[in-house]
C-alpha cells in the first residue's frame, strides 16, 4: 500500500470518527440539569481570601529566588575554559538569570500584584455598597 493510499485511509477514518460522534469540550450539569438537581458549588471570594493568596505568591517568589540563589552560587566559579562545553554553561547561566528575574517579576507584578490590586477593589466596592445600604436604609433614597 502506497503512502498515498494509507493517507487517504485514514483521513477516511478519521472523518467517520468525527461524523459518528459528538464531543462537548464542558462538563454536563451534575443533577441533570437545575430542577431538582444538586446545588453547584459557589464560589466564595473576598478581600481576605485574595490578600492571602497574595501572601502565598510572595512565599513562591521567595522560594524560587532562594532556589536561584543556591543554583547561582554553586555554578558561578565552574569554568570549563578549554572544554566545548564551556559556552553552554554561559548559555545556562545567561538563560536561567533570564527566566529566574521573567519569574519573579510574573509572581511580583503579575500575580501577588494583581490579588492585592483586587482585594483593594474588593474593599472598595463592598465600603460603596455598604454606603448605599446605610443610605438606603436611613430613608436617604426616597424621592
Amino acid at each position: 500500500m502506497s503512502f498515498d493510499e494509507m493517507w487517504g485511509q485514514a483521513r477516511d477514518n478519521a472523518l467517520a470518527r468525527q461524523q459518528s460522534s459528538t464531543r462537548l469540550n464542558q462538563l454536563a450539569p451534575s443533577g441533570g440539569g437545575s430542577a431538582g438537581g444538586a446545588a453547584q458549588p459557589q464560589l466564595d471570594v473576598d478581600a481576605g481570601v485574595l490578600e492571602e493568596r497574595a501572601k502565598n505568591a510572595e512565599t513562591v517568589r521567595k522560594n524560587f529566588m532562594e532556589a536561584d540563589d543556591k543554583v547561582m552560587s554553586a555554578t558561578k566559579n565552574i569554568t570549563l575554559k578549554g572544554f566545548k562545553s564551556d559556552s553552554a554553561l554561559e548559555t545556562f547561566q545567561k538563560r536561567w538569570r533570564s527566566q529566574m528575574r521573567y519569574l519573579e517579576s510574573l509572581l511580583e507584578n503579575g500575580v501577588k500584584g494583581n490579588l492585592r490590586t483586587s482585594a483593594v477593589e474588593f474593599k472598595s466596592e463592598e465600603a460603596k455598597r455598604l454606603n448605599d445600604v446605610n443610605r438606603l436604609g436611613n430613608g436617604g433614597g426616597k424621592n
